[in-house]
């Protein structure tokens, strides 16, 4: 039983990264999805996905699917 236990509590010490946005590889310290957020007046979904799809670096974020783009949605609260 003992061991039952240590297993699964490994599986979900590793598992947790599962839970990260992808979002958060890149986007850390001061360059957080929240303050980049906060910095260029993202209020909304729509607004954030055009930044996204259309912006600066949108080659970089072609990758992001849109069910990424709605857990960030969800994260940061926009409308």
């Amino acid at each position: 039983m003992k061991i039952i236990v240590i297993v699964l509590v490994i599986i979900l010490i590793f598992s947790s990264n599962a839970f990260t946005l992808k979002c958060d590889k890149c986007h850390k310290d001061d360059k957080s999805t929240e303050n980049t957020v906060n910095q260029r007046g993202i209020k909304t979904k729509q607004d954030l996905v055009n930044i996204l799809r259309n912006g600066p670096k949108a080659k970089i974020h072609k990758s992001l699917t849109n069910e990424d783009i709605e857990e960030a949605v969800k994260r940061l609260n926009l409308k």
